[in-house]
């Protein structure tokens, strides 16, 4: 027991021994380097350099009359002038008006020669059309303004006479257009009884040469 106590106390003995020697190195590792790394950094601003000084007007004065020097023409302010634009040419203007007569509807050659007129007989081309009020499923013909045609309420009160393969008394009842005046111009309209009486060719044909006698 007496040797454990012995060897305790020498172990305690270093052990403090150990500690105070360490002591001086950790204070000395725990200062900061940053007094030692300034030295040399201070010491490089410490001598400024500098064209010119903080504050100097007369340098900045010279430079400004140099920069001025450089832009303003040697001639003073530069004039900029347009040239004058030459004055357009003036020509008076006067309307004048002229009458001008309205146009006749122009009848061709081919028009006249649809339909050949010998005193009251007229020779051309016939189609056929459904009917006309009252007249429905008689034989009766339509005619042209220029020969006369126009709506007549029944009983009829004018008849022509139509050949074609035959001869026939028809009742003028009604009014066409028949493209009177123009190269596609018809002398009648025949109603589909009237188109059978007159010729044996079929409706589906839809023309056939008539000759009116318009006197009946």
């Amino acid at each position: 027991m007496p040797d454990l106590l012995r060897r305790v106390a020498v172990l305690t003995v270093l052990s403090a021994g150990g500690i105070a020697l360490l002591a001086p190195l950790t204070a000395r590792s725990a200062m900061p380097d940053a007094t030692r790394a300034a030295d040399p950094l201070l010491a490089a601003l410490s001598d400024p350099r500098g064209d010119l000084p903080r504050g100097s007007l007369a340098d900045r004065t010279s430079f400004n009359q140099l920069a001025l020097a450089v832009d303003t023409p040697a001639s003073g302010a530069e004039q900029i002038a347009s040239p004058a634009l030459p004055t357009p040419a003036a020509a008076p203007m006067q309307a004048t008006l002229y009458p001008v007569s309205a146009p006749r509807p122009a009848v061709s050659q081919s028009a006249h020669a649809a339909s050949a007129r010998t005193g009251d007989t007229v020779t051309g081309k016939a189609t056929w059309y459904c009917c006309s009020r009252g007249y429905r499923g008689l034989a009766v013909i339509a005619l042209p303004g220029a020969l006369g045609g126009q709506y007549d309420a029944p009983p009829a009160a004018r008849t022509v006479t139509v050949c074609a393969d035959r001869c026939v008394s028809l009742p003028v009842v009604d009014y066409c257009g028949c493209s009177w005046g123009t190269s596609s111009q018809k002398v009648a309209d025949l109603s589909p009884e009237a188109w059978a009486a007159v010729t044996d060719r079929s409706r589906s044909a839809g023309v056939v040469t008539v000759t009116i006698e318009l006197g009946g």
